[in-house]
């Protein structure tokens, strides 16, 4: 079968195109036909094996062959004695560099041991063979193998292994590596894909380091734990690692392979780090993550996981020298990985959990090293002593609307509409409590039942009307200000007119999925100017790209950490090296673990004798980076803030909020909302003056004639002018 360019086999072609990676340089030899031995006198036989088998054990191979070859020349030998002789005739023919004659050979080897093709040294000797091949002659052998179903497995695929490093020389490195993704994909069990391992380790020990840079290039946070990329990198870390100043980075990896790695043969690992560890010891600089990565927390501890495994990639580039440990806080034995950790691993990021936080917090563990949690709260009295924040606050979300209602908006008044449950609840009496510390105004609080939607339109309006309510006795004992539009509303001419609440702004701390009923219900009672302020939660919601009836969410707001909209350049950096590795989008959680890890970084090493107020110093200066999420501050207590970024509803998802665009929204929407109030007005006023025979400017001015007498009455009132007491009447 003639090779072509075309040839491509899905499991192979470029199907194995790098697993070979290193095929070495094949060379041709002349082609020798094997002699059917003759029917010659068999004497000798016993002391040309011994002869022949010192032979191949001293690595003379040459000499091996001829002997070996002269052994099957002898008539009347045994079932053990042919299949012996073939065996290492095959053998030593192949080692000696004759490879045409060696894969006779090794023909007749399986005809007199029937099955032999499977095992390893059959197999060994085969890929040896092909190697010394012309490659022409190597590329059509290696195509009608892999074709051949009837052959091993094992056989098959160590032809798409060959075929692969003839591809990668090609330059086809890319789709080389993702074919033998593939073949080990399809690998029958564990026992196959471990062989597959150390064949792929083996070729990568022999080959150059420009070669071994090249594939290094295709590595990636997210592959490099999986088949064949972690053997690249196990291969890059092993040469690295002579270097001393290089041994931590390299241990990193190491390690991050064997406690993270999906390897059929772990001791592949081992056979690496022991004999280094040895000779080096283990690093004692160094950043530890505890983070969940299995169980259902794990999905967010991978992404984390990703961030940091992508600054730390960079960081150690650019200079940065030292060691990333990850500890799972699934694992049965993480409390004691923990305690374990020397003490030059000062920081630890995590953990997730508040439950894991208070075993680390009761084992003490937190007076040994400084944990960077990824907590919205710590207990109290911890936080800048005992551990350090690495999360927004419900307090920071708060803040933030608070800051932006006030000062962009000019909002002073506000309402809570929150579910009664245990989260509604705490979130709305934070809300009152920083709404009134900010403004001095009260905040009016209502709330819901969350399972119960069809009640959801009555509480509501219940909270319209008893905001309306108070606002009518503020506007009694305070006025009007300068709006005449609401004394003409309130006289008590007009029914059914919109309330008119003392609060422009409401906080609904619930999910968006209840937004998407609570909301339009305002609009039903006819509430269309307050601004609706929510948690981080939306977000959620809103992410899934679910179309809204944007009418409703104009004047929405909430909080995030991570703007994919306009990023900073620490984020533009992080996005483009996950798109360079065809991880799609990073989102706040990767954000997360690649900031950690760069702010960590650049607070420096910390000696063993550390104390809080080391750590509250170096964050000091640390702080003051390119973030790539919502940038975080610490005080000099080392208590966390987070300047959060704002967000609005959109058709199809959620947009930053421009201040000044959302500034003049909200008023243009109140000016109509007052439009829409006087033409109601109106409307009921034409209808009164048709009923009086009158025209409509005449009844407005019989209107506002009243009213002003109303006015200056209750004026006189309450100045004094006049008296309702009973007094003695007097003479003249």
């Amino acid at each position: 079968m003639k090779y072509t360019s075309s040839f491509s086999l899905r499991g192979v072609i470029i199907t194995l195109m790098v697993m070979a990676l290193t095929v070495a340089s094949l060379t041709g030899c002349g082609k020798k036909v094997i002699i059917t031995p003759q029917a010659t006198p068999s004497s000798g036989a016993s002391q040309l094996h011994q002869q022949a088998r010192v032979a191949y054990d001293r690595g003379d191979y040459t000499a091996a062959s001829a002997l070996y070859d002269r052994i099957l020349q002898k008539p009347n030998l045994s079932a053990t004695e042919k299949r012996s002789a073939w065996r290492y005739f095959a053998l030593s023919t192949i080692k000696s560099g004759r490879a045409f004659l060696g894969l006779q050979a090794l023909d007749r080897w399986e005809q007199s041991q029937p099955g032999v093709t499977e095992s390893t040294e059959w197999q060994d000797a085969w890929v040896l063979a092909v190697k010394q091949l012309p490659q022409d002659k190597a590329l059509e052998l290696l195509e009608s193998t892999y074709r051949n179903t009837s052959k091993p497995w094992g056989m098959r695929a160590n032809a798409a292994l060959l075929l692969a490093g003839i591809e990668w020389k090609k330059g086809n490195t890319g789709a080389a590596l993702t074919s033998l993704e593939d073949l080990y994909a399809k690998a029958p069990n564990t026992k196959y894909k471990a062989a597959l391992e150390r064949r792929l380790f083996s070729e990568l020990n022999g080959i150059d380091a420009q070669q071994l840079a090249t594939l290094s290039g295709h590595l990636t946070p997210e592959n490099e734990i999986t088949y064949p990329y972690s053997l690249i990198l196990l291969e890059k870390a092993r040469r690295a690692a002579g270097d001393q100043q290089n041994w931590p980075s390299a241990w990193a990896a190491i390690e991050r392979l064997r406690t993270l790695g999906k390897l059929a043969d772990p001791t592949i690992i081992d056979s690496v780090l022991a004999p280094l560890q040895k000779e080096f010891g283990e690093p004692t600089q160094g950043i530890a993550l505890a983070l969940p990565l299995t169980g259902p927390y794990g999905s967010i501890g991978w992404k984390i996981l990703r961030g940091a495994g992508i600054a730390h990639w960079q960081l150690t580039n650019s200079g940065y020298n030292f060691a990333l440990k990850v500890i799972n806080t699934e694992s049965p034995t993480w409390e004691q990985e923990l305690a374990a950790l020397p003490e030059g691993f000062t920081i630890v990021g995590g953990p997730l959990r508040k439950d894991i936080f208070r075993k680390i917090y009761d084992r003490d563990l937190t007076e040994k090293h400084a944990f960077f949690c990824f907590l919205s709260s710590l207990p109290a009295g911890t936080e800048g002593e005992d551990a350090w924040r690495f999360f927004s606050s419900p307090k920071d979300q708060i803040q933030a609307l608070l800051n932006f209602t006030q000062f962009d908006l000019g909002i002073n008044n506000y309402a809570a509409l929150y579910p009664n449950e245990s989260y509604g609840k705490h979130m709305t009496q934070l809300f009152v409590d920083l709404a009134q510390q900010q403004t001095g105004n009260p905040v009016l609080t209502a709330s819901y039942t969350p399972k119960q939607p069809q009640g959801w339109s009555k509480d509501v309006k219940n909270l319209l009307i008893k905001s309306d309510r108070e606002n009518k006795e503020l506007q009694a004992v305070n006025g009007n200000g300068e709006n005449p539009l609401y004394a003409k509303m309130n006289s008590g001419q007009y029914e059914d007119m919109p309330y008119q609440p003392a609060f422009k702004a409401v906080f609904l701390p619930d999910s968006w999925k209840n937004m998407e009923s609570i909301i339009p219900h305002f609009f039903f009672h006819q509430e269309d100017r307050a601004v609706f302020l929510g948690p981080t939660l939306w977000e959620q919601g809103l992410s899934a790209g679910k179309k809204l009836e944007s009418r409703y969410y104009k004047l929405a707001v909430f909080p995030g950490i991570w703007n994919p909209f306009t990023p900073t350049n620490a984020s533009k950096q992080l996005v483009q090296a996950m798109d360079d590795a065809g991880l799609g989008k990073p989102d706040a959680w990767v954000g997360l673990g690649y900031d950690f890890i760069r702010l960590t970084a650049g607070m420096g090493s910390m000696s063993s004798d550390w104390d809080d107020d080391s750590v509250n110093e170096s964050l000091a200066s640390a702080q003051n980076m390119d973030w790539s999420i919502a940038p975080m501050t610490w005080d000099a207590d080392g208590k966390a803030s987070e300047n959060l970024f704002l967000f609005r509803p959109s058709r199809n998802g959620f947009v930053p909020v421009n201040p000044e665009s959302f500034a003049n929204r909200v008023n243009t929407v109140r000016v109509r909302h007052d439009e829409r109030i006087q033409m109601m007005m109106d409307e009921a006023d034409t209808k009164n003056a048709e009923k009086l025979g009158i025209s409509l400017g005449e009844y407005q001015q019989q209107q506002t004639a009243e009213r002003t007498s109303s006015i200056q009455t209750a004026e006189a009132e309450e100045s004094g002018l006049f008296s309702f007491e009973t007094t003695p009447a007097t003479s003249q």
